[in-house]
């Protein structure tokens, strides 16, 4: 079960996000003010008055949900971590679903980028784990797959070009419920990387998606690997500007026990941040094997 901050009854896909600290004490501050801002201004406490009640997708686990607060719309969550690439891309495959899974008798809409190197390193759309989470959900596949949209990839022209492309789907669907990315770094870093074009066509190629998803309201999700090794959490392979236009990272990694564990790197809210969970069981099931 899940559940969206307002008074409405709980929708499939949103985040329970009532439990936000101070959340009350914040309310009643909005309440009580009676300060008009500036034209052309919104005060910080109606900004926070508006996202509280903004439907915000579910990343299928309680526990991540907690966590991050679900994802909400506008904003640019990047996960990264573990050491198979396959640990955060299944993250991913699980966001796909839930905002493509039917609310309200229709199914949404996502857009899915995937990004590699065909002969040196590939990422794989795994289409099979998708039609198989929506079996388990007693779901169609027929009724939620073709809401997936597709760019694919495979070489540092097509990544520069992959925004154009993302930005005619949303000219034809209008706004999606999700923007999705898969090894968002893996073509300009990392060891295998070709690096025939200069690093600032990475730089456009993540602004230009972070700008679009902000217009029009859509959560932006993308996974990579991370940058070294640490006992903590160690910076995410891609450079200093995309970990400064992340809104929110989120490093993930195996731990003792068959367990997976979740730290949180940066949030907009503070106290958030450096927290940890970890998952077991059937909240771990859609990672694992």
């Amino acid at each position: 079960s899940c559940h969206i901050f307002t008074s409405l009854p709980p929708r499939p896909g949103c985040a329970d996000l009532k439990s936000a600290p101070r959340l009350g004490a914040l309310e009643r501050m909005i309440d009580t003010s009676t300060r008009d801002a500036p034209e052309g201004f919104e005060t910080a406490l109606n900004v926070l008055r508006r996202r509280a009640q903004q439907r915000r997708l579910s990343t299928g686990s309680q526990a991540l949900d907690s966590l991050i607060g679900g994802l909400e719309p506008g904003t640019f969550y990047l996960f990264y971590g573990g050491c198979d690439e396959e640990l955060v891309d299944r993250l991913l495959h699980r966001l796909v679903f839930e905002a493509v899974r039917p609310s309200g008798g229709e199914p949404g809409q996502a857009v899915y980028v995937v990004c590699g190197n065909y002969r040196r390193s590939r990422s794989i759309m795994d289409m099979e784990f998708l039609i198989s989470l929506a079996v388990e959900a007693g779901l169609d596949p027929e009724h939620v797959v073709p809401g997936i949209h597709v760019v694919c990839a495979f070489s540092e022209r097509q990544l520069i070009k992959a925004p154009g492309l993302v930005d005619e789907i949303l000219g034809r669907t209008g706004p999606v419920d999700l923007v999705a990315v898969q090894q968002l770094s893996k073509i300009f870093h990392g060891p295998l990387a070709v690096k025939r074009e200069s690093l600032w066509e990475f730089t456009g190629v993540v602004s230009r998606l972070r700008e679009t998803c902000q217009e029009q309201g859509i959560p932006l999700a993308a996974t990579c690997r991370p940058a070294g090794r640490s006992r903590r959490a160690p910076p995410p392979e891609g450079g200093s500007y995309l970990r400064h236009a992340a809104n929110v990272m989120v490093y993930l990694r195996p731990v003792e026990g068959g367990l997976l564990s979740a730290h949180l790197v940066k949030h907009p809210d503070s106290a958030r941040r450096g927290r940890v969970v970890s998952f077991g069981g059937e909240e771990a099931w859609f990672w694992a094997e």
